[in-house]
């Protein structure tokens, strides 16, 4: 880094204006106490400062002490779309994390088993204190009896019953009672909402063992229910049992006297001869009405019988019951066919007919054969109607001997019951006193068991085919989802730790502060040039964004606010004094009485970027630490510039200088009395807003305060440290103005809004000049090396990250590398347009 300004100090002995190795004292660094380099706004005291002032090393959002910052939609997308990468690694990482832990995590099958439960309540429970002492109160709804009653079914005796109707159904299982219990362990019962149902799921990784498990659980619950409540009935009806015990207890020892007088009496053997006395007596009664209806059916079928041989005509249908009925039947339609035949014939035919003659013979035969059959029918019934009346005439006598032994038995009876009747009396008491008892006991039991609850197997589970886990979208979609937000949160978080200003929206969003102009950058390799470059390149884009800043600083908005103004930064290297050199040399040019001054005491810049030789005599600090209480002649102190309207108060060097003690005393006041007074404008270039106080001091006496920012190198918190200290201070800030824009065409100026409430812009790094905080010029070593570049621009960064670039020779006639500007005029055309217009835009965008 032979090309690299050092402004702070060095370990070389080549010389430098503001610190070097030797031994005379020096102002910037090196070995002796200084005021900005070694000691004061070096890297250790500067960067402590800003540690200390401004709430450590940064962060990204107004939040303070948040790691991540402000979160709001907009920085959200600015920071993915600027760092999209690490959120693509981290969601790279995120789906092979996910689909490591889908590759590993073992395949686990879900089977659900369903049983119904039912809770009645019976008003009639009221009336019976046993019955409500003895049943339990789970709630009024399902959902509270199933919150209440889960406590039982997860019960040690509900699980051990479960391994054994497991144990009952599948015998030869080799599973183990402690994997069955740990199965079990993970299972979860769940009401289904609005109904009865109460679900069974358990997980394992066989599919067949958690679909068993679970219709086992289920039948479980059921046989310990109706446990429950058989336990529950006995208890509830205990008392009522008892009483029915002790009448049953009396109602046989009174059935036990009664059989021992049956016994002793033999009313027994005389009450069993009397009812089978009875029945054969009822059995003869009906035998021989049976018998007398059968005669008198036979007497009928005699009588039709005998009349049919006289005359064949007669006959009808007989019953089937007539002896040879069917033969007789049959007889009597061959016997009418043949008539039928006969008289067919002889109505076409006359009687001497041949066929009329056959047709006869052959009725005569089939007459013969019907009266026949009807006398052996007659002969077959008259046998069976003696047969009858025989049988009927000793049915009689045994009636009527069954009838003479059925009395005397009665008589017996009579004789022996008359002392058991009181017996019979007391047992028929007791018995019906019983028969209340028990049927009180049902009603109870009935109660009691209606109060209860009726669990029932529902569903029964089915073997799962498919697995539960690993869920695939469930893994992937976590895992996009996490790393996604992983990963916007770590762009969040290292763009809150980077702590630099990035855009436009940065500077008006976050920090709250306008956007006066954009200054693009310049490619020059000395301070000294950028300083005074709009005086010979009055058309190039950067003198047109001074003019836009000028034209908005005197608009009817800031006029009365730009007569006395004030540059500042928060760290060295963001352009200040060059932009106060800019401001000052447009306002001059536009034929206002401009004066520029020098109020960086400790490190004073404009004599060198003016040329001026001056002396202590006319030195500003000098003559302001030597003024005492007289005031000094501020005139004596002005510089003319080669600008025609611009004048120049300058320093040199503090030897024996104490700023502090200046800026508190009553010269300043009286300059900027004075200053108003004899100048249209005043630009102050002041020393950078941290350590020291003196730009507060400063703030307070002029119109307005301009802030400096550099993107990608001003800090949010310094500024807004500054911002907040300076309006609390009485100072009134307008805006700011963003130093250092890399544009690669006019076009990059203007702001473009795309609905995201933000402005998109090009910008690159560094003036050149504006890296270090003062200059030294560079030995000839330093020079050559630059040379060698051949206009390609390297960046290198600090022990701050802050880039440093060795830019490309140019022309000293334009300010500017001759192939380049002419490159550019021609892609612009009118160069002044875009930058004009730029700086309206945003002015008017206030």
């Amino acid at each position: 880094m032979a090309d690299k300004p050092i402004y702070y100090g060095s370990g070389k002995s080549s010389p430098m204006y503001y610190g070097s190795g030797r031994s005379s004292p020096m102002y910037y660094g090196g070995k002796k106490p200084a005021y900005y380099g070694g000691g004061a706004y070096g890297s250790s005291a500067y960067g402590g400062a800003y540690g200390g002032a401004y709430g450590g090393t940064g962060g990204g959002g107004n939040d303070e002490g948040s790691v991540v910052g402000t979160i709001t939609i907009g920085r959200m997308l600015r920071v993915v779309s600027q760092r999209w990468l690490s959120v693509f690694v981290f969601l790279l990482v995120g789906l092979i994390v996910a689909f490591a832990i889908y590759r590993i995590s073992p395949t686990i099958y879900e089977a659900t088993s369903e049983f119904t439960m039912d809770m009645r309540r019976s008003s009639g429970s009221r009336g019976h204190s046993a019955l409500s002492e003895a049943t339990p109160d789970y709630g009024n709804t399902y959902a509270e009896i199933f919150n209440t009653r889960i406590s039982d079914w997860r019960s040690d005796k509900v699980i051990t019953k479960v391994v054994q109707q497991y144990r009952a159904g599948h015998p030869s299982s080799t599973v183990s009672d402690e994997e069955i219990i740990s199965t079990l362990a993970g299972s979860e019962l769940d009401l289904v909402r609005n109904s009865r149902i109460i679900t069974i799921s358990l997980r394992s990784k066989t599919p067949a063992l958690c679909a068993a498990l679970a219709n086992a659980y289920a039948e479980a619950i059921e046989s310990f229910t109706d446990e429950e409540n058989k336990l529950r009935c006995d208890k509830a009806v205990a008392q009522i049992h008892g009483n029915v015990e002790k009448k049953r207890r009396e109602v046989d020892k009174i059935a036990k006297q009664l059989l021992d007088f049956r016994t002793a009496n033999k009313v027994d053997n005389l009450r069993s001869s009397r009812d089978t006395v009875s029945q054969g007596l009822s059995k003869t009664t009906g035998d021989i009405l049976a018998l007398e209806t059968e005669e008198t059916q036979l007497v009928e079928w005699e009588k039709m019988l005998a009349a049919v041989q006289k005359d064949p005509s007669s006959y009808g249908n007989l019953s089937t019951g007539v002896p040879r009925a069917q033969e007789i039947a049959a007889e009597f339609r061959a016997y009418q066919d043949a008539e039928g035949q006969y008289q067919r014939l002889l109505f076409s035919f006359t009687d001497s007919h041949p066929e009329v003659i056959t047709a006869k013979k052959a009725l005569e035969l089939a007459k013969r054969r019907f009266l026949d059959a009807a006398a052996r029918a007659l002969l077959t019934g008259r046998s069976t109607l003696r047969v009858t009346r025989n049988q009927l005439e000793n049915l009689r006598q045994k009636q009527d001997d069954l009838r003479n032994e059925l009395a005397s038995i009665e008589q017996r009876i009579v004789l022996a019951e008359s002392g058991l009747g009181q017996l019979e009396a007391e047992f028929g008491v007791a018995n019906r006193v019983l028969e209340g008892l028990i049927m009180d006991e049902n009603k109870a039991r009935i109660e009691a068991e209606s109060n209860n609850e009726i669990v029932r197997v529902g569903r029964p589970a089915g073997v799962p085919s498919k697995p539960v886990l690993p869920n695939p979208t469930l893994i992937f979609g976590a895992g996009v989802a996490l790393s996604i937000i992983l990963g916007i949160v770590f762009v969040l978080i290292v763009d809150n730790l980077e702590d630099t200003v990035v855009n436009l929206a940065d500077i008006e969003g976050r920090l709250s502060l306008k956007v006066l102009a954009i200054l693009p950058h310049v490619r020059r390799k000395k301070r000294e040039e950028v300083a005074r470059f709009i005086i010979n390149d009055k058309y190039s884009q950067f003198s047109e964004s001074v003019a836009g800043l000028r034209n908005l600083l005197d608009s009817p908005r800031y006029e009365a606010l730009s007569h006395c103004m004030l540059i500042i930064s928060t760290q060295p290297g963001e352009g200040k004094t060059i932009t106060s050199c800019s401001l000052a040399i447009a306002y001059a040019q536009a034929g206002r009485r401009t004066l520029h001054v020098d109020f960086d005491l400790r490190r004073p810049r404009l004599a060198r970027i003016w040329e001026l030789d001056i002396t202590k005599e006319r030195s500003f600090s000098h003559v302001l630490q030597a003024a005492g209480t007289e005031k000094p002649d501020f005139k004596a102190l002005v510089n003319p510039t080669p600008v025609p309207g611009l004048d120049v108060i300058a320093s040199i060097a503090p030897d024996g200088v104490s700023p502090s003690t200046i800026f508190g005393s009553a010269s300043v006041s009286d300059f900027f009395e004075w200053a108003r007074a004899n100048y249209d404008h005043v630009i102050v270039d002041s020393p950078p807003f941290g350590v020291v106080g003196d730009v507060v001091s400063l703030a307070v006496m002029v119109d307005s305060v301009i802030i400096m920012c550099c993107p990608d190198r001003t800090h949010f918190k310094p500024i807004q440290y500054c911002s907040r200290s300076l309006t609390e201070a009485g100072a009134n800030i307008i805006g700011a103005v963003v130093n250092d824009i890399e544009v690669s065409s006019a076009g990059a100026f203007t702001p473009h809004s795309h609905g995201h409430g933000y402005h998109k812009y090009g910008y690159g790094y560094g003036y050149g000049y504006g890296y270090g905080y003062g200059y030294r010029p560079k030995d000839k070593d330093e020079e050559g090396d630059q040379k060698d570049q051949k206009g390609k621009k390297r960046k290198v960064r600090g022990k701050k990250g802050q880039p440093e670039e060795a830019e490309a020779p140019t022309s000293p006639e334009t300010g500017a590398a001759p192939a380049e500007r002419r490159e550019r005029e021609a892609e612009n055309g009118d160069s002044a347009s875009p930058s004009s217009s730029s700086n309206r835009g945003f002015a008017d965008g206030e």
